[in-house]
């Protein structure tokens, strides 16, 4: 009874609260809707080197990074073309066949982003749009996978800091549920003292 009144003395202010609740998650999806990520970013090879080109490419795809994740991606980048390697994924194909091919290859690599390069115009970046759709083109491309999809997480416990006979020992499958490295997962634990097995449910950030 106490809780009708309450909402009858106070129905503005919870009809207020309610529109308000609507029209944040309304803008929510509709910002997402008109900014879809792009997860295949276009850059010349100097920008793809470069820290500031990895967290455009991350921004685009709308996937958070940390500034050591983008240094770390930008010297990895760097040093597959300094030492005269080639990158795991070139795109050999059409114009008008480059957005499938660049997809399909970030999709195989389990990549977060991905970035293309023209190796052969290091300072330029290329627009496959708008080039004739039957114009062969050879670009570089470089997947970042800024998190694991999968996290394996084995633990040991000892009876003593002076006894290493185990104690307990665990294992655990995390899965990837957010862009920002948050992960889901179950896991099983066994205590040798209390002969007990443990089944637990872990969130990882």
């Amino acid at each position: 009874m106490a809780a009708i009144n309450f909402i009858k003395s106070h129905k503005k202010i919870i009809l207020y609260a309610l529109a308000a609740i609507i029209l944040g998650i309304s803008a929510y999806f509709i910002y997402q809707y008109l900014h879809l990520a792009q997860p295949v970013t276009i850059e010349s090879q100097e920008q793809a080197e470069t820290p500031a080109g990895v967290e455009t490419a991350a921004d685009n795809a709308q996937v958070p990074i940390s500034t050591g994740q983008a240094q770390e991606a930008a010297q990895q980048i760097k040093y597959i073309v300094t030492s005269g390697q080639q990158p795991q994924y070139v795109v050999y194909t059409t114009a008008a066949q480059a957005p499938a091919a660049e997809k399909v290859a970030q999709e195989k690599a389990n990549a977060d982003f991905s970035i293309l390069t023209d190796p052969a115009n290091p300072t330029e970046t290329v627009d496959t749009s708008e080039l004739p759709a039957d114009t062969q083109i050879s670009l570089n491309q470089y997947n970042v996978q800024a998190y694991k999809k999968i996290l394996h997480t084995v633990s040991y416990a000892p009876k003593a800091i002076d006894n290493p006979s185990p104690k307990e020992i665990g294992y655990s499958v995390a899965k990837k549920i957010t862009k920002d490295g948050k992960y889901l997962g179950v896991g099983v634990d066994y205590n040798f003292d209390d002969k007990a097995t443990i089944v637990k449910l872990e969130y990882t950030w």
